[in-house]
Formats: C-alpha cells, structure tokens, sequence
C-alpha cells in the first residue's frame, strides 16, 4: 500500500505550526508573567488602650483581606484569611489600582488602594486597632454596691462546655438576686419568665453566664452584690500591692488591668499568647509574673508601672532545664507561681502527671537559678518567708517543704486528696491548703511544721483568697460551683454563696 506523500507533508507542517505557536505561547507568557503583580503583608493586631502604655500587639490571625479591583482595572474581587503566621498574599494582578479592605470583629476597618505597577511586588504590613468596644467600657452593675465594703472579687467564667441550671445549693431569693445583678431585670419577672416556664430550670444555657468578676460583701457573710461583664472567660486574678488595680487574665491569655476605684473599668487590655493558657499570676512590687502552659511554656514578667512585658522565658527551650523539660513523654507545664519575701526570687512548680519540679528563678532576670525535684503534677506553691516553700503535689497527696537557701527538700506532708492551691496567712504562721479531692482545707502550722487541723468546705475546693487582715479565707468549690467563706478566728465555714449563673468560681483576689 503506498502513501501519499502529500501526507507526510500536511503531518510535518501541521506539527511545526504547533511548535511555532507553543513558542510563540509561551513567550507570551513569560511576557504576561513579568506584567503581573503581587500583593502580600503580614496583618498584626495592637490591644494598646492607653497611649503610652505599649502597644501589645499580636499577630492577627483569620483577619478577612478583600482585594477589588477599581474599574478600569480588570479582574473579578478576592478575599482571603490571614494564615497561622498572619500573612496573606494576592497574585498574578493585572497593572492597575486596587482597594484592600481589611477587617476583624472589634477592630477598626482599614481600607487603602494601591497602584500596581508591570511586575509590582507590594508588600502591605497593617496594624488592626481596636474599635470602642463594650469590655473596655465595663461597670459594676449591682443591688446596693458599696465599694468600701464589698471588697471580694470572684472571677467566674461561664461553663461553655455543658448546659446547666439552678446551682442546686441556691434558693429563690439567692437566684432574683442574681437575676437582677446580672440582667437588670425585675426579680420576679425575670423569676417568671426565665425559670419557672415549661422548660424547666435547665431552659437557659450557660451562653446567659456573665463571663466577668462578682463581688462579694466582706460585711454580710459572703452576699454577693454586684458584678463586672468583663465578656471573657477570665480565671485569674490578682491585685497590686495598693489595691489600685486588679489584674485579671481570661483562657486566651489577654491580659486586662481593673481600676477597682473607677467602678471597676478596664484601662488596659493585651495579649500575652496566642496559643497558651495561663496557669499563675504572682505580683511584686514592680513587677507583675504570669505563668503559661501550652507547646512552648513560659514565664512572662510585665512591668507593672506601664503595664506592658518587658521578659520572658520558655522553659522547655531553656538549656539549665534541658535535662528534665522532656524527661517524660510531654513537655512539662509550669503551673503555681511565689514570690519570695524580699522578691528576689521568683518560684515557679513546674511538671506533669508523672513527675515534677520547683524551679527557682532569679525575679529581676527570670534567669533559672536552680531547681529541685518533689512530687508529680506540683500545682500550688507559697512562700511565708522565702526560705521555707510549700508545694502541692496533686498526683501524690501531699505538700512539700522545701529548704530554698539549700535546695533541697526537706519534708512531706500527708494531705487531703488531690491538694491543689496554696495561700499563706499575712501573719506568716499558716499555710492553707486546698484539698480538691477532700473537700476541706489543711491548715498547716509555720513553725511547729505540722497540720494542726483540716475545716471542711463544699464540693472541690481549689483556688483560695484570703482577707489582708486574716480574719476570713475565701474558697472556690468548683464541685457545688458556690464559694465558701471560712472565719479564721472560728477555723470553720460560716457562708456559702453561688457567685454566677452557670459558671464555675475560679480566682479570688481581696481588696483592703
């Protein structure tokens, strides 16, 4: 069979005009590739509240970047996130100019247009300030507040995780009063309307919690009468040496500062993580420490004339430490925070389930001095002192004493079950102990160092406050979600109150 040649020439030529055209195409696209532009920045975000203070800013992740073109430019409108390191970038961008819109719940919308240029490669860094915003303008709102006598502060954030009604130790009248703390509703309306329906006492889910601080009397046996919509889940507080301010620290780790003599405002926000949990706060006189756990955990120091970090160190990245930090199958967590009497050491427990430490840290430096090991998962840790320091072991049941002038453990208590937070009385002659696990707290004796008694409290005990005067200790149950009041003269409980709807007490500071 022959074959036309004409074929073989129609197949030849038909193959060089597509090798002509894929050059031709592809230097076209070279040509179109270097005409195209980019835009790409990194989005951070500023907590600053008082000019001058700082700017406590953070990386702003999931931020929204919408890009639109401004006709005649071509193309169609994208919009994308910040990712996990707050960057964002848009492109092959035909020449021409551009509106970026960048926004975020609670900060203030920037808009900015650029001009890209054949081959542009803009880089946009943007700082998110925060809009007006409702926590920043918090007040007390209660029945009868008097601030020169109701002095108890209560942090209790709302349970997220389940449902839930009546604390079961709460009665009507504790309940309308509540209500109308919380709401400002009419108690009996709010009564009728909200609990007794056909839902039942369990119709209102914990989202009504008030996510805040409550504020007990320290004249009427712990009667709870007012509260600070704080709208964060904050767990932890503490005052300054003169009471005129209140730190407090929510599980996102944002750090607020409270003027308890200016109806309880926050004058300061920041963020001190975006990825840990704070698990301490210890105050000095100019300095405030907080401790951290999460992938990378650490010890933040803040300056408390500016209210702003000034150090930090990660422990499991710190070389003193590099023979225990991953001694066992986790990381370590630091957990209770002392200062040492003259402040010049700085405490820390630090451990997990398994195993744990107390690490002594010089306070002005965070520099790790030394550090001893007592028993596993140390959580609470107190000094009256300096030289003698308790620590609560949680996994063993017991307290330990520690001789800090000569590292080195030097005794055991037997406690309760499941000890966990540690306060010690101004007096410096007891150390208090809360049994999460016995429901009563151990008293322990300074200078005799022996426990002279146990007083029993309600369900799950763990964070303490005490009276600067060491008449009463105040004792979050987080088992029957109430807090107790314990008369220290008597040594037994003389009150119980439910703090909040649907929230577990957690930190408890006192005012003078």
């Amino acid at each position: 069979m022959k074959i036309n040649p004409k074929y073989y020439y129609n197949i030849l030529s038909f193959k060089f005009i597509v090798f002509i055209f894929l050059i031709l195409f592809l230097n076209n696209l070279d040509v179109i590739s270097n005409t195209l532009g980019q835009i790409r920045g990194t989005i951070m975000l500023d907590y600053s509240v008082t000019p001058g203070v700082g700017s406590g800013t953070t990386p702003g992740l999931g931020v929204s970047v919408y890009l639109e073109p401004i006709p005649p430019t071509p193309g169609l409108p994208q919009q994308t996130l910040t990712n996990s390191s707050a960057s964002f970038e848009f492109i092959n961008l035909a020449p021409g100019k551009y509106k970026l819109t960048v926004s975020k719940p609670q900060f203030k919308t920037q808009v900015i247009e650029i001009d890209i240029n054949p081959g542009d490669i803009k880089i946009v860094n943007i700082i998110l300030t925060p809009e007006k915003r409702r926590d920043l303008d918090s007040t007390t709102v209660g029945m009868n507040y008097d601030p020169n006598n109701d002095k108890v502060y209560i942090a209790v954030p709302s349970d997220y995780d389940t449902p839930g009604g009546i604390p079961p130790s709460a009665g009507p009248e504790d309940m309308q009063d509540l209500a109308a703390i919380q709401y400002g509703a009419n108690p009996l309306e709010y009564a009728d309307r909200k609990y007794f329906t056909m839902y039942g006492q369990d119709g209102i889910f914990m989202g009504n919690a008030i996510n805040g601080l409550a504020i007990m009397s320290t004249q009427t046996d712990g009667k709870i009468k007012a509260n600070v919509n704080i709208g964060s889940r904050v767990h932890l507080l503490a005052f300054n040496k003169n009471y005129s301010k209140l730190y407090a620290l929510d599980f996102k780790s944002n750090f607020y500062v409270i003027s308890p003599n200016n109806n309880n405002k926050i004058i300061n926000k920041f963020s001190l993580s975006t990825e840990n949990l704070p698990s301490d706060i210890v105050v000095g006189d100019n300095f405030v420490y907080v401790s951290l756990m999460g992938p990378e955990p650490k010890i933040t120091m803040i300056d408390s004339s500016r209210d702003f970090p000034v150090n930090s160190i990660i422990l499991s990245k710190n070389p003193k430490l590099s023979k225990i930090a991953f001694s066992s199958s986790s990381i370590l967590q630091p957990q209770g925070l002392a200062l040492s009497y003259d402040q010049s050491k700085l405490f820390a427990t630090f451990g997990d389930s398994n195993v744990g430490y107390l690490l002594i840290l010089n306070a002005k430096t965070l520099e790790v001095e030394s550090y001893i090991k007592v028993g596993s998962m140390p959580l609470g840790v107190a000094t009256p002192d300096g030289r003698r320091v308790y620590v609560a072991n949680y996994n063993d049941n017991t307290v330990s004493l520690i001789d800090a002038k000569n590292n080195i453990e030097v005794g055991r208590f037997r406690t309760g079950y499941k000890p966990s937070k540690i306060v010690v009385h101004p007096s410096l002659k007891y150390v208090y102990v809360s049994n999460e696990g016995s429901n009563y707290i151990s008293v322990i004796d300074v200078l005799a160092s022996k426990i002279l008694f146990n007083i029993q409290v309600k369900d799950g005990p763990t964070y303490m406050g005490i009276s600067p005067y060491g008449d009463k200790l105040y004792v979050s149950c987080k088992g029957s979600k109430t807090v107790c009041v314990v008369d220290l003269v008597k040594n037994m409980m003389v009150a119980e109150s439910v703090p909040a709807l649907y929230a577990t007490p957690a930190g408890i500071a006192v005012k003078k």
